[in-house]
Parts: C-alpha cells; sequence; structure tokens
C-alpha cells in the first residue's frame, strides 16, 4: 500500500479491521447460538449475509486495487459497500437474538438499525448514479433538496419507532414481529428509487448498454427482492442480493472507467513524449563551443507540464535562452507551451529582437484566446563574442545574477506584461554585459513557491543560500543541488506546480 498517504493507509487499515472484525465475531455468535437449535430459514438467511459480508470484504480490497491501478476514487461506490455490509451485519444479528427473552433490546436497537441503512442504501445509490453524470440542473438540485429531507424524516422516523412501533416490535420473549405500517418503511427507498431511474433513463445516452444494464440491474433486483420478502417474513436476501449486484457494478461499471482513464493515461504518456520531444534535453548542447556553458531541468506536476526553456544558436556569434510559465497545468498549458514555444523561436530565428518577437507572439496568442490562457516569458539574447546582451522580462520570475568572483544576486527590474494578456502592447528590452565567469540562473515559480507539510513557502531567501553554497560547482551541477535541496524542503508533500530552471555560465572568447 505505498501508494497511499499515511492517511489513507490508515482508514483502510482500520476499514479492513473492521470487515474482518464483523465477519470473525458473526461466526463466533453463530457458533454460540448453535446452529441446530436455529430454525431453518433462520439460519438460510444467516448464511446468506455471512456469504454476503465475505464478498463485500473482498469487494473492498477489489476496490482498494482499482484505486491504485486506475485511479479510481468514486466515494459513494464504498458507501455502498459500507452500508451494504452493516446491513447485512444487522440482518444476522437479528436473526441470531431472535426469540431470546434476555436479548429483546438487543434485538429492538438492531432492528433499528436494520432499518437505517435503508434509506441511507437508496440515498448512496442516488449519490453514485449522479457523480457519474457530473453534471447538475437547477431541478436536480431541488430534487438533492427533497432527497436529504426525506433522508433526515425517515431516520427520524425509524427512532420514533422505538416508542411507537409502528413498523415493528419485539415483545417480552423477543420475537420480532412487523406492524402495519410496515410497508411505510419503505416509502423513501421507493421514492429514492424512482428518483435514480429518471435521472438514468435521462441520462441513458451518455452510457454504454452494458453500464445501463448494470445500474438497472441493481435497482430492480433489489426492488423484487424487497416486494417479494414484504409479505413474506422469514426471508430477507435484500442485502445478500444488494452485495452480488454490487460486485456485478464493480466488474462492469468501475472497471470500464478504470480502462478508459488507462487510455487516457496512455495518451497523458504519448503526449508528455511528445513534450520532451520539443524541449532541449542533451547537455551539453553545443559541446563545440567552450565559450559558454548551459543545463536545463523541468520536472513537471503532472504528466505533462505547461512549462518550458529553449536555448538554441541565432547565428555563430548570437545564443538566445527562454525559459516560460504558461498560466495552469496540464494537457491545456502543455498545447499553449508547445505553441508558445514555436512561435518564439520562429520569430527570434526570422530576425527579430527579443521585444518585437514577443510582440508579434503576443498578438498572435491573444487573437482567439477564449481560454484566457497566458504565459511568462524571460528571453535573453547574448552576443558571445562580446558578452553584450539584450534581455526581455514578461512578467516572469527576477533572474538571479552572479558576477565573477562575486554571490549570486537577484536581480530586480521593472516587468513587461505577460504573454497573450494585451494586443499591441510593446515588452521593454534591458542591455547589459556579460564578462567571463559571470553566471545567470532563472527559474518558474514552481522553485520559490514549493510548499513542505507546515505551509511553508521554499522562497528566494533559501534559494539564493544553495545557490551561493554551491557557486563553484559546474551549471550542472548547481542545478541538480538546488531541485535536491527543493525535494529535500518539500519532503512528502505532493508537487504543486513544475519546476523549471535554467543556468548559464559565460566563459568568454
Amino acid at each position: 500500500m505505498n501508494y497511499l498517504s499515511k492517511e489513507r493507509k490508515r482508514n483502510v487499515i482500520i476499514v479492513l479491521f473492521i470487515y474482518v472484525a464483523i465477519i470473525v465475531s458473526s461466526i463466533v455468535m453463530l457458533v454460540l447460538r448453535k446452529p441446530e437449535n436455529l430454525k431453518a430459514e433462520y439460519l438460510l438467511n444467516a448464511g446468506v449475509d455471512m456469504f454476503g459480508m465475505i464478498m463485500g470484504c473482498v469487494l473492498f480490497i477489489c476496490c482498494l486495487i482499482d484505486v491504485q491501478r486506475t485511479g479510481l476514487r468514486n466515494l459513494y461506490f464504498f458507501y455502498l459497500i459500507n452500508i451494504t455490509m452493516f446491513g447485512l451485519y444487522t440482518d444476522l444479528i437479528a436473526w441470531l437474538v431472535d426469540g431470546q427473552p434476555a436479548l429483546n433490546y438487543i434485538n429492538l436497537v438492531d432492528n433499528t438499525l436494520y432499518y437505517m441503512t435503508m434509506p441511507f442504501a437508496a440515498i448512496f445509490f442516488w449519490l453514485y448514479v449522479s457523480s457519474i453524470f457530473g453534471e447538475e440542473d437547477k431541478k436536480d438540485k431541488l430534487i438533492g433538496i427533497i432527497m436529504k429531507t426525506g433522508l433526515v424524516i425517515s431516520v427520524v422516523a425509524r427512532i420514533l419507532n422505538l416508542v411507537f412501533g409502528y413498523y415493528f416490535t419485539v415483545d417480552s420473549s423477543g420475537h420480532y414481529s412487523r406492524s402495519a405500517g410496515y410497508p411505510v418503511s419503505m416509502l423513501y427507498a421507493f421514492f429514492t428509487t424512482v428518483i435514480t431511474l429518471y435521472l438514468i433513463w435521462k441520462n441513458r445516452k451518455k452510457l454504454q448498454v452494458y453500464q445501463l444494464a448494470a445500474l438497472l440491474i441493481y435497482i430492480f433486483m433489489p426492488f423484487a427482492v424487497s416486494v417479494f420478502t414484504m409479505f413474506s417474513y422469514g426471508l430477507s436476501f435484500n442485502y445478500g442480493v444488494i452485495m452480488l449486484v454490487l460486485l456485478l457494478m464493480y466488474c462492469v461499471i468501475n472497471i470500464s472507467q478504470g480502462r478508459d482513464k488507462v487510455i487516457s493515461d496512455r495518451e497523458l504518456k504519448t503526449a508528455a513524449v511528445i513534450q520532451e520531444s520539443v524541449i532541449p534535453h542533451i547537455f551539453p548542447p553545443f559541446p563545440h563551443r567552450s565559450e559558454f556553458e548551459i543545463f536545463a531541468t523541468m520536472d513537471a506536476a503532472k504528466d505533462v507540464g505547461g512549462d518550458f526553456y529553449d536555448f538554441f544558436l541565432v547565428d555563430d556569434d548570437h545564443l538566445c535562452l527562454v525559459i516560460a510559465d504558461v498560466s495552469g497545468k496540464g494537457v491545456p498549458a502543455s498545447l499553449f507551451m508547445m505553441v508558445s514555444k514555436v512561435l518564439i523561436k520562429s520569430h527570434i530565428l526570422a530576425g527579430e529582437s527579443p521585444g518585437m518577437a514577443l510582440q508579434n507572439v503576443n498578438n498572435i496568442l491573444v487573437e482567439g484566446n477564449t481560454t484566457e490562457m497566458f504565459v511568462t516569458v524571460w528571453i535573453m539574447e547574448i552576443c558571445i563574442s562580446t558578452g553584450k546582451a539584450v534581455v526581455v522580462n514578461a512578467g516572469h520570475e527576477n533572474p538571479i545574477l552572479m558576477r565573477a568572483g562575486g554571490n549570486f544576486e537577484l536581480v530586480k527590474y521593472r516587468h513587461s506584461p505577460a504573454v497573450a494578456t494585451v494586443e499591441d502592447i510593446p515588452f521593454r528590452e534591458h542591455e547589459f554585459e556579460m564578462f567571463p565567469g559571470d553566471r545567470v540562473f532563472v527559474y518558474t515559480d514552481g522553485v520559490p513557491e514549493t510548499i513542505n507539510s507546515s505551509r511553508e513557502y521554499y522562497g528566494n531567501d533559501r534559494l539564493l543560500e544553495v545557490l551561493n553554497k554551491f557557486k563553484a560547482e559546474d551549471t550542472e551541477t548547481l542545478l541538480k543541488q538546488v531541485k535536491s535541496d527543493v525535494d529535500t524542503f518539500m519532503g512528502e508533500e505532493a508537487q504543486f506546480d513544475d519546476i523549471t530552471m535554467l543556468g548559464f555560465r559565460y566563459n568568454g572568447v
């Protein structure tokens, strides 16, 4: 269970312990009650309940495996398993204590709890079906309010039955018997089933035939058993049938959803491979050039990211460095990233200055940008023979500069707006000169905004500290030390944002 967080792992162990304890205690109570002393129909019901609980335990474990394999995390399906398990357990206890005068209060409370499971099982199934379709309109919200109100009324009515006995009673001899109002106890479950059936029918076109069949079987099989046993006391197979159908639903619906996720994951991996192929990842990139040293890394928070870096020779004497961060994460940011990268490189190679290139790229990206995404960009074009450079910072993080023999320091100046925000905006160019031994370190906001378990930010101060600690190292080692320090700081906390870094050292001619 290494894929689970500590909290989730603890919860899983607790639930599994409860499941096993329920099954073991049921076996012990059945043995103590002596099966030969039970009526045949009591023993039959107890056997069905026991088999259903074993199925529930196996199904719960299968669902956990599915969480690991496919990412399935539909809590309402887990709730259905748990409430069905509880229904089976309380039903089993009811058969074992029935007719025992000394246990008549236990019989009364146990049957009350059993009756409680019915409305909860109904509303959990409705919530499960609703979660499959996802969408909700005003009418659905109103139905939800009615359903939750009905649940509260049903629970209160069952509690009041302890006093008034309109659903069932347990006499002084310990015998359970249904009252005239017993059919009324089924009304909420019936109403909820009808609403759920309506929801399935309304969204039937969103389901495959086998998915539709599995949902309908869940509704009609337990309903048919409930109607059958409503008028024949002594048989209670409702939850045994429900657990069996849940197993069928798991196989049909959840595994099909898992299959879809596997396909989606494969497509994401393909997208990640494509993204990786458009970003330089061979170092040193220009082994025949000794005038400079470059190293860069990118670690996406998801399978694909919105950060990118690039470096390329504009001609034999000019080198361009780019680092950028697209708003958002995942596939949309990745697509926007690749378009931005290609456009920026194309305009620079066409002979445009960094500022003019970003102005033209900005106008292209703004047009039809219905997603309102944007990209922060830092570009430096340096003349290799002289060290003179032109820099544009379009809403990106402040660069960090180290002069030869000095320390890394944050360079702060007025930035231009991010790219793809407003049409026809100019991008300010800054000129400066690099000397042999000078270094530049640029990064995306995923570095200083890394959060640890104490909700603390990594921050620029910590970044400068580690940079200066390893300033004597080569560029590759320097970036790896920074990433190692970020990882140590982050600990077990999940990476929230893409982390991208680019280091450059100017050696001179």
